[in-house]
């Protein structure tokens, strides 16, 4: 029994920044890239 918990899907917990194209997680409301507001 060798079930990997590490590995989840994260695409519900993260978003893509329109300027530098950055994942970031939902949490946050800046891109911790470039700094660009989520909205």
């Amino acid at each position: 029994m060798s079930t990997t918990t590490t590995e989840r899907p994260v695409e519900q917990a993260t978003w893509v920044c329109d300027n530098c194209h950055g994942v970031t997680a939902t949490m946050r409301k800046r891109c911790r890239d470039c700094g660009t507001s989520r909205y």
